[in-house]
């Protein structure tokens, strides 16, 4: 039994095209808005023939798509390190190690995420019976320069979810009021146990 071949096209990377099919390539490119300047700046590049800027574009990837979506994460990631990071499939994925957990329950969570310069970002996955949402840190998150404060915008986002769903609770059935008030009340503890001062008793001296 033969091996058909003819419905597989092995795309040559771009590195290889021609200055027209590169062209032609980044124009049939259809970027989302946040894009458009990336795209811009490659077809800018490419119809100049500027060979240096060419090579800095085209060492983040094999195609149009991958060029621009590692070009904007590694800019984007220089708020948190210096150094491109590809994966195995040479893609600049933008996520942060996770270093912490601060959990409320399993599905009330503040996550704290560090870059390998040390830089922070936080997130939080929140649920208050039939709503919920979360994400995991990541450059395009706020960068935070110290474990503290990254826990103290954790706390303070989750705040304002359940105080958002504690005044819609009422008019909704995504909101639990007695799963909103052990939250709360879960939060306050966590709160006093990671930002007030600890005082120290006569056995911590001694």
């Amino acid at each position: 039994m033969k091996t058909n071949t003819a419905n597989y096209i092995i795309m040559k990377p771009i590195q290889e095209y021609t200055k027209q099919e590169k062209l032609e390539a980044i124009l049939e490119y259809n970027p989302c808005r946040i894009e458009c300047n990336a795209v811009l700046r490659y077809l800018l590049t490419v119809r100049r023939d500027n060979a240096e800027q060419i090579a800095y574009f085209e060492s983040f990837g094999n195609s149009v798509h991958q060029i621009i979506l590692n070009v904007r994460t590694y800019a984007r990631g220089l708020l948190f390190y210096a150094a491109k990071q590809f994966d195995e499939y040479g893609w600049i994925r933008g996520y942060l190690p996770i270093v912490e957990c601060v959990e409320l329950d399993i599905h009330n969570t503040i996550l704290i995420g560090q870059s390998i310069d040390g830089t922070y970002a936080v997130t939080v996955d929140w649920n208050t019976s039939g709503a919920g949402g979360g994400s995991h840190p990541s450059v395009w998150d706020d960068p935070i320069s110290d474990y503290k404060t990254a826990v103290k915008q954790g706390i303070a986002e989750l705040e304002q979810r359940y105080a958002y769903a504690m005044e819609h609770c009422s008019n909704s059935t995504n909101y639990s009021a007695s799963k909103i008030l052990k939250l709360m009340a879960k939060l306050k503890e966590i709160k006093r146990l990671y930002l007030e001062p600890k005082q120290l008793s006569l056995f911590d001296i001694a």
